[in-house]
C-alpha cells in the first residue's frame, strides 16, 4: 500500500466517523495493517498528523452508538449482560472507554440503556436491553434482600468469596510443572518455558526489553530460524502495551483476544496447546 493510498484511507474513515479514526477502526473499514503504513511513517500518530489529524484521546473519542454496538456484540456472544472480565476479553476496546464515559463499569450498562433509549435504537438492541434489564433487577434483589435481612435482624448466608491477603489461582491443568493455568504474564513465560521443546523452540535470551525472547525454531529438518518472540497473557495486549509489531514475529499469550492482530505476527495461543498436548 502506498503512502497516498494510506493517507486517502485514513482521510476517508475520519470523513465518515467525523474525527481521526483509531488504528483499529482504520483496520475494520478499510483493512489498514500495521506493515502498509510503517514503509511510510514512523507511527501512527505520524500518520494522522500528514493527514492533518489529532488522535481522539479517551473514552469520549469513541461515539456512544459504537460502544454500544461493540457491549452488544459482547453481550450476544456471551448470552448475557458481561460482567467486567468478560467484556476485557471480548471487546474490540477494552473497558477504559466505557469507564471513561460513565464512571465506574456498574454504571456502563445502565448508561448505555439510556442512550438507546433516547436516540431510537430500542428496536434494534432490544434482546441486549433487556440482558442489562434483567442484570439491574437481580442486582436490586440483592441489594433488596439484604437490607431486609439486616431489618429483620438476620444475618447474610456466608458466601464463598476472594480473600484479601490469599493468592488466587486458575483453573487446574493435568499433573506437570504448573498445577494451575496462568492468570498474568509470568505464568504464561513459565508455561512456555515448559512447553517450549514440544512446540519446536530453543529460547537462546529472555529479556526485560521487548521483544521478550529470542528463540530458535526448527523449521526444516536440522535447519532452525531466529524468532523474536513477545509474552502477553492476552494477545490484545500487545496492542494496549504499545510494542511495534516490526519488532515481533511471534506472540506467545494464554488467551487470543484480538483477531486484528497484524497478518506478520504468529499468536501460539497456549490454552489451545495445552488442549492439543491432552491436558
Amino acid at each position: 500500500m502506498t503512502k497516498e493510498q494510506v493517507i486517502t484511507a485514513i482521510q476517508e474513515c475520519a470523513q465518515e466517523l467525523g474525527r481521526a479514526p483509531s488504528y483499529p477502526e482504520l483496520n475494520r473499514m478499510r483493512g489498514v495493517q500495521h506493515s502498509h503504513y510503517r514503509g511510510s511513517f514512523s507511527s501512527y500518530a505520524e500518520a494522522l498528523k500528514e493527514c492533518g489529524l489529532r488522535p481522539s484521546k479517551g473514552g469520549h473519542g469513541i461515539e456512544p452508538e459504537l460502544l454500544l454496538k461493540d457491549y452488544a456484540e459482547v453481550a450476544r456472544k456471551v448470552g448475557r449482560a458481561p460482567v467486567m472480565g468478560e467484556y476485557t476479553l471480548h471487546s474490540k476496546y477494552s473497558i477504559r472507554p466505557l469507564l471513561d464515559r460513565f464512571g465506574k463499569w456498574t454504571e456502563s450498562p445502565r448508561g448505555l440503556l439510556k442512550f438507546a433509549e433516547e436516540n431510537g435504537l430500542k428496536e434494534e438492541y432490544a434482546d441486549v436491553l433487556a440482558m442489562i434489564r434483567e442484570q439491574e433487577e437481580q442486582r436490586f434483589d440483592k441489594v433488596r434482600t439484604a437490607a431486609l435481612r439486616q431489618v429483620n435482624g438476620e444475618r447474610a448466608k456466608p458466601r464463598f468469596r476472594v480473600l484479601p491477603g490469599r493468592p488466587v489461582y486458575g483453573p487446574p491443568l493435568a499433573p506437570g510443572g504448573i498445577a494451575h493455568a496462568p492468570l498474568n504474564e509470568l505464568g504464561v513465560v513459565f508455561l512456555f518455558g515448559m512447553l517450549a521443546e514440544r512446540l519446536g523452540f530453543v529460547v537462546m535470551r529472555i529479556q526485560k526489553e521487548f521483544p521478550d525472547c529470542e528463540a530458535m525454531r526448527e523449521v526444516e529438518p536440522g535447519r532452525y530460524q531466529l524468532e523474536l518472540i513477545e509474552f502477553e497473557y492476552l494477545s490484545r495486549n500487545f496492542l494496549t502495551h504499545g510494542h511495534d509489531p516490526a519488532g515481533c514475529h511471534v506472540i506467545v499469550c494464554w488467551e487470543h483476544n484480538w483477531p486484528e492482530c497484524p497478518e506478520g505476527i504468529e499468536v501460539i495461543e497456549l490454552k489451545k496447546e495445552m488442549e492439543k498436548f491432552g491436558n
